[in-house]
């Protein structure tokens, strides 16, 4: 057996998952290294998720072998991964928000003295996970509600690390995190890597891939498309393996904008939030708001659509004051908001396609006190062929589809409303590159309609190609406002962080 056999920590030869009508991991060969980072790409519904969930333990029928060092393993249940070494940090947290963060950490293994339940053990072990991942500060006693979302992220990596794995399986772990908490989990995972951790990691950044892997896998159809070391491949080529395109195809401004203005925001303050916040934006605009954790973006948008009270400041909507106490009063007056928490917030998982669409237009759709829907079914069907949503299907639960697939419905549904005002929070966090561009597309489609579109993102590229100006909050103020002319990734991301010329 050769050095880079022996070196291997877990191999899957001729793998295969059928679901009915669809054969979604196809005789797949896939290897990881012990003290490697293996990057794992694809769009949504390539087979990553499946083909990860098939090293969980999720399914007892998949097809072909799997060896976990140089032993030929089944894993066909969860418990049968974890005794092989392996855990998986999923995308969507699978923490219990009334538990206290000891009782998520611990779950299944809280230590126990005599009949009872051994607090000081607890604390002690919560906190050697919790410094994993420099959350140190946390009290182990707090509930998980209490704490932050990049937190909770940050929570569930501890989780996983407190069981010692040998095989880390990491699918999106950045996406509620900052950069500078991104930089943070980097340094966790070079030290893991470093310790002789396999790392197999699951992302639609490329930036991040290039960053902390050492190679990377590409996945299309079920099938493997190719595997390069990371040094041996550029952003176009993966972009090419992926989806067929040029990068350069994803990021090419186009104004919209025209001289009457739409909104205007004046001294806008919500006390210990954001203060003194004045901008406008005309019709057919792309205003981009830019700003680190913690700056106040998201804060600003769920003021506008009465989610949040204002301390005081005046909001004006074609030059008629408006002052929304919930959303329902913001839709009446023309404002919609795509919230960042899809899950939590934006969509209701247990209903389908059909009833997310069209819930923001319910209101319309009652005659004479009986609920119409059948007359939104046009607009519906539009809708998901425009965004290209999978499978087109409007009688399909939106909790079975893929996380892509979940933010074009949440799309579909505030642009069923044709709001004179759009705003966009993280539109395009955690979906691949095919339904970013799909996203980007229709942005653009409705600012070329007349709608005003207001665009909080931390996707540099993104936010520099699509608005026709930025304004950069710092700790709570508009710091500065950028012409589009004057954006790049690097002014952008300079003023974020109180840098660069003002």
């Amino acid at each position: 057996m050769s050095s880079e056999e022996l070196n291997t920590a877990i191999r899957m030869d001729g793998v295969s998952k059928s679901f009915p009508g669809t054969l979604a991991v196809n005789n797949v060969d896939f290897n990881v290294k012990a003290g490697e980072v293996h990057a794992l790409i694809g769009e949504n519904g390539a087979g990553k998720s499946t083909l990860m969930k098939i090293i969980a333990g999720s399914f007892d029928d998949y097809t072909g072998k799997i060896f976990v060092g140089e032993k030929e393993t089944e894993l066909h249940t969860p418990s049968l991964s974890k005794k092989n070494g392996i855990e998986m940090i999923y995308q969507e947290l699978s923490l219990a928000l009334p538990l206290t963060i000891s009782e998520n950490v611990l779950v299944g293994r809280l230590p126990k003295k005599g009949l009872f339940l051994d607090k000081e053990k607890i604390r002690q072990e919560t906190s050697r996970c919790l410094e994993m991942v420099g959350l140190d500060y946390l009290d182990p006693d707090m509930e998980i509600e209490e704490i932050s979302q990049h937190e909770s992220q940050l929570v569930e990596i501890g989780k996983a690390l407190g069981n010692n794995p040998n095989i880390l399986v990491m699918d999106e772990p950045t996406s509620a995190l900052s950069r500078e908490e991104v930089d943070r989990l980097f340094e966790i995972i070079k030290t893991l890597r470093n310790q002789g951790l396999a790392i197999i990691y699951i992302s639609h950044h490329l930036p991040e891939i290039f960053e902390i892997a050492d190679r990377v896998t590409v996945m299309r159809d079920g099938q493997i498309i190719a595997t390069k070391k990371m040094s041996d491949v550029t952003s176009e080529e993966l972009v090419q393996m992926m989806v067929g395109l040029s990068v350069k195809e994803f990021y090419c401004h186009e104004s919209f904008a025209e001289e009457e203005e739409r909104i205007r925001v004046e001294n806008l303050s919500r006390y210990g939030f954001f203060h003194d916040v004045s901008f406008r934006a005309s019709k057919g605009e792309v205003l981009g708001i830019c700003g680190l954790s913690g700056a106040g973006r998201s804060e600003i948008a769920r003021v506008l659509v009465g989610l949040d009270k204002k301390d005081k400041g005046r909001v004006f909507l074609d030059d008629k004051e408006i002052s929304p106490s919930n959303m329902q009063d913001a839709l009446r007056s023309g404002i919609a908001y795509l919230t960042e928490n899809r899950k939590t917030e934006g969509l209701a998982l247990r209903l389908d396609v059909k009833d997310n669409i069209l819930a923001g237009l319910i209101p319309r759709l009652i005659k004479n006190g009986v609920y119409q829907e059948n007359e939104g079914y046009g607009k519906m069907n539009s809708l998901i062929n425009e965004l290209s949503i999978y499978p087109p299907d409007p009688s399909r639960v939106v909790g079975n589809l893929s996380g892509g697939n979940q933010q074009k419905v949440l799309l579909a549904k505030w642009m069923a409303c044709e709001p004179k005002v759009l705003i966009l929070d993280e539109p395009t966090r955690g979906v691949d590159i095919g339904a970013k561009m799909t996203i980007h597309n229709s942005i653009q489609k409705l600012a070329e309609n007349g709608s005003t579109i207001i665009l909080i993102s931390s996707d540099l590229p993104e936010l520099v190609s699509l608005s026709d100006r930025v304004v950069i909050m710092r700790q709570g103020h508009f710091i500065k406002e950028m012409e589009q002319a004057d954006c790049t990734e690097e002014t952008v991301l300079l003023a974020a962080n109180g840098e660069g010329i003002f």
